[in-house]
């Protein structure tokens, strides 16, 4: 094992990454403060995480660009061509004549037919218009197109999330977003699985910034088709009765549906609605180790199974009734940042395609932690730990991670009930 291996198992480590990201948060405090005694000491640390974070970053980025894997590109790559070539990507048969039609790294395949090959695209027909010009391109060719295309994300979704919750305190904000985001496992995976993680993000800040505008309603579309579960957050814009933003996703949803019919007709649309693909999906895609959702652990845990999914359903229903009636208490008191958060947290559980890189949708709740002046804000006595939790429990377990956060939420959500029943109580 050489130094650069060594180095990335390292960063793989939960009590390191644990630490990092302490430290990080510890930095940050320390030079924020004008009359801190360690503020000299506190910035050239603070420059050397973030440049060894920076650089894992970028390592990763260019160790998927030189050597290919199967997982997920491969499969993005398989379904642009199926697509480009004017085929049902829907149908194992024509998944199955283009892989043996086209050229791709020489490397184990082992599971690829069983998993993608025989059962064909696993989102709604608009998701293809992401995969479909990669089919006009060679192998070689569109992974580097496509790990650009990720990369442009992540700095547009760091630059959000730098610009949404920490622009008051400039480059020192900037710096810890980064390093943050840099060092976060879910990121590195998400490289390294060229998966579509970012472009989540970046969709969800933007509908944060515009949730007020109808403009929100197109992102939500397109969150959607990158993502089914996104759907959840239409409940925001409903319990708000923000028609014109409802309006505006349903026509954006037709309009990428309509650009899909015109390009390959009615078949993949009769296909995904009465031979949907995931009839097809083995088994050990819903209880598989990256699979974080709550449905995967109690399938793990032998606690249900996918013939006998009562107990999971009445879990669910549960989750649904709870958090809608202690949503519906926050739309009272407009508590809007938790709502979003709760939306989102109750989503990453409840959906059954959940995998551990889908936690980088968490930057969206934990960089407004570091806002004192907003809802959701900590000071750093709160903060320090809560990283250092949230950034070790997401390098073990990120269902975890997610339960851990909805009872942070939860807990900070308290006091707002106190001062509303004081007021209450002054009348």
């Amino acid at each position: 094992m050489n130094i650069a291996e060594t180095i990335r198992d390292l960063f793989h480590q939960p009590y390191f990454v644990c630490l990092l990201a302490i430290l990080t948060c510890t930095c940050f405090y320390i030079v924020k403060n004008e009359n801190a005694a360690y503020k000299k000491i506190a910035w050239p640390v603070f420059y050397m995480i973030f440049g060894a974070c920076f650089f894992l970053f970028m390592a990763t980025a260019l160790y998927r660009i030189t050597h290919p894997q199967v997982w997920d590109f491969t499969c993005f790559y398989l379904w642009g061509k199926v697509a480009a070539g004017g085929h049902n990507f829907y149908q194992p048969e024509h998944l199955q004549a283009v892989y043996h039609s086209i050229n791709l790294p020489a490397i184990s395949y082992d599971g690829f037919e069983e998993e993608i090959v025989n059962v064909g695209f696993f989102y709604p027909p608009p998701t293809i218009l992401y995969f479909m010009p990669l089919g006009y391109l060679s192998y070689d060719a569109a992974i580097i197109s496509w790990t650009v295309f990720i990369l442009l994300f992540a700095a547009g979704s760091i630059y959000l999330l730098y610009d949404l919750f920490l622009k008051e305190y400039k480059w020192k904000g900037f710096l810890l977003v980064a390093t943050l985001f840099f060092v976060f496992l879910p990121s590195l995976s998400t490289v390294k699985f060229s998966q579509t993680n970012f472009i989540l993000l970046f969709y969800l800040l933007l509908m944060l910034k515009y949730q007020d505008k109808k403009l929100a309603g197109i992102l939500l579309a397109l969150a959607f088709f990158t993502k089914p579960f996104m759907l959840i957050f239409i409940v925001f814009f409903l319990l708000r009765k923000q028609w014109g933003t409802v309006v505006y996703f349903m026509l954006s949803a037709a309009a990428l549906m309509g650009i899909t019919f015109l390009l390959f007709g009615k078949g993949p649309f009769v296909s995904y609605i009465f031979d949907n693909p995931v009839s097809r999906m083995p088994k050990g895609l819903f209880t598989e180790d990256i699979n974080q959702s709550l449905n995967a652990v109690l399938l793990r845990s032998g606690l249900t199974t996918l013939e006998k999914p009562m107990l999971y359903l009445g879990i669910v229903a549960g989750i649904l009734s709870i958090a809608g009636l202690y949503i519906l208490l926050l739309l009272k008191r407009r508590q809007y940042d938790f709502i979003w958060a709760i939306l989102l947290l109750v989503g990453l559980l409840i959906y059954a395609g959940t995998l551990s890189y889908y936690a980088v949708l968490l930057f969206f709740i934990v960089f407004q932690f570091f806002d004192e002046k907003k809802p959701l804000g900590f000071n750093l006595y709160f903060n320090i730990p809560i990283f250092g939790i949230f950034y070790y429990l997401t390098t073990v377990s990120v269902f975890s991670a997610i339960c851990f956060l909805l009872m942070v939420v939860i807990f900070r959500s308290l006091p707002f009930f106190e001062k509303l029943n004081l007021n209450r109580s002054k009348i």
